[in-house]
């Protein structure tokens, strides 16, 4: 992307001229093996580095990027690899205005895990549900400008001017064991001499290219009332996750057009977060007032949705303890899969504890959708053998199966160990 490259010439020019010391980063190696994907395993091997250059008190610059191969048994022997940069951004910090330029990720929104109004980074699936939000969150080529009107009060306002899609995995997609997006290789349909006959399907994609008009952006406004802090927001995206749609194909034909669309988005959000003693308090919600879905007989079915969430945290010594209601609603302007709307109400609950003066860390992750009856819940247990090297296991566990983002994984529980050196 050309602000990408813009910045990262930047960020290895003022590198040469300061010459400053080799960059930090880590060595990791990741196994993981998922038993009902016909025993999927794999090996994951990554390499990231990074540097942070501060030239001058008001300038910072930050190139970052990662090498990452795969070797994985996937119903037969799959290897990838590929260089992503991960961050080439330039950000100037004034007394009043802060302006970030660049190949860069940026959050908005406060509740764990599930933020509804986080939606201008796509997601990687994979990394989401074997790490947490934070690292699944996929760069894109932004401008950010925030302009300070007190220390009490922001206005924000972030620019996309390229789509980057979703990925369910970056490292061979097409087999990943987290690829919810498949559609059936063949279809039923009905001849023109009324005949039932099995076609296969043909995909084409049809990816947003690159030009104003499918630019994306939006702002939002940050303030401190008193012991709250809150803030309003508004962002017109594009679905970065792919919709199918089926297209009316000539009577002779010997497959079933589909198209993969990436319809346009519009949201208004608000959040806010307190504290009341020990206690942290938090509030989300996000309106799609443009939004589309997902049928089974696929179509992309256009219509509206809400998500809205509160909840609260804990720290009490040693523990860290959160939990999160989540309500989601949505609305379809024609029947989906025979309905009008649907409405999920999930429960949200994560845990940390550290041990022997933080040299052992316990994390855990659950989401319990009480209205479909699906549940996610991760455990990770990690070591420091040194303080440069990290041992860690973990595991996660589907239950149930339904429309919403947990139940189409049902059956990929799987169980991890990583070693990382940090350098």
């Amino acid at each position: 992307m050309r602000i990408a490259g813009v910045a990262l010439a930047a960020a290895m020019w003022t590198a040469t001229a300061a010459a400053q010391t080799a960059p930090s980063g880590y060595v990791s190696l990741f196994a993981d093996y998922l038993p009902n994907r016909s025993h999927t395993a794999e090996l994951r091997s990554r390499l990231f580095a990074e540097e942070v250059l501060d030239p001058t008190p008001k300038l910072l610059v930050t190139g970052s990027a990662f090498v990452e191969g795969l070797l994985g048994s996937r119903s037969s022997t799959r290897t990838d690899a590929i260089i992503r940069a991960q961050e080439a951004s330039i950000a100037f910090r004034g007394d009043r205005v802060d302006v970030l330029a660049g190949f860069a990720t940026t959050a908005w929104g406060r509740l764990d895990e599930l933020q509804p109004t986080d939606v201008i980074n796509p997601l990687d699936v994979s990394r989401f549900f074997f790490d947490g939000r934070s690292d699944a969150r996929l760069p894109v080529g932004l401008a950010r400008l925030r302009y300070y009107f007190s220390e009490n009060a922001s206005l924000e306002g972030v620019y996309v001017p390229f789509f980057r899609r979703g990925r369910f995995d970056q490292l061979d997609e097409r087999t990943s064991p987290f690829n919810a997006a498949a559609v059936p290789a063949h279809l039923i349909t009905l001849t023109p001499s009324l005949t039932l006959v099995s076609l296969p399907i043909r995909l084409t994609r049809h990816e947003p290219s690159r030009s104003p008009r499918n630019s994306q952006g939006g702002a939002r406004f940050a303030a401190t009332t008193g012991r709250v802090d809150w803030s309003v927001s508004a962002y017109r995206g594009i679905e970065p996750f792919g919709l199918y749609r089926r297209v009316a194909a000539q009577p002779e034909a010997d497959a079933v057009p589909v198209d993969v669309v990436y319809p346009r988005f519009t949201m208004i959000g608000g959040d806010f977060e307190t504290v009341r003693g020990p206690w942290g308090i938090r509030g989300e919600v996000a309106a799609f007032l443009r939004d589309t879905f997902q049928s089974a007989s696929i179509l992309a079915i256009d219509g509206s949705s809400l998500d809205a969430g509160a909840g609260a945290d804990r720290r009490a010594g040693d523990y860290r303890i959160s939990g999160t209601v989540l309500l989601h609603r949505e609305s379809y302007d024609a029947p989906l899969d025979g309905q009008r709307r649907r409405t999920d109400v999930s429960i949200v609950i994560s845990a940390d504890r550290t041990l022997a003066r933080e040299r052992y860390r316990l994390r855990s992750f659950g989401i319990y959708n009480v209205s479909e009856g699906t549940a996610f819940l991760r455990a990770i247990a990690s070591a420091s053998l040194r303080d440069d090297v990290t041992f860690e296991g973990s595991a996660g566990w589907f239950a149930g199966q339904g429309p919403d983002l947990v139940g189409r994984f049902s059956d990929s529980d799987f169980a991890c160990l990583r070693l990382k050196y940090a350098f």
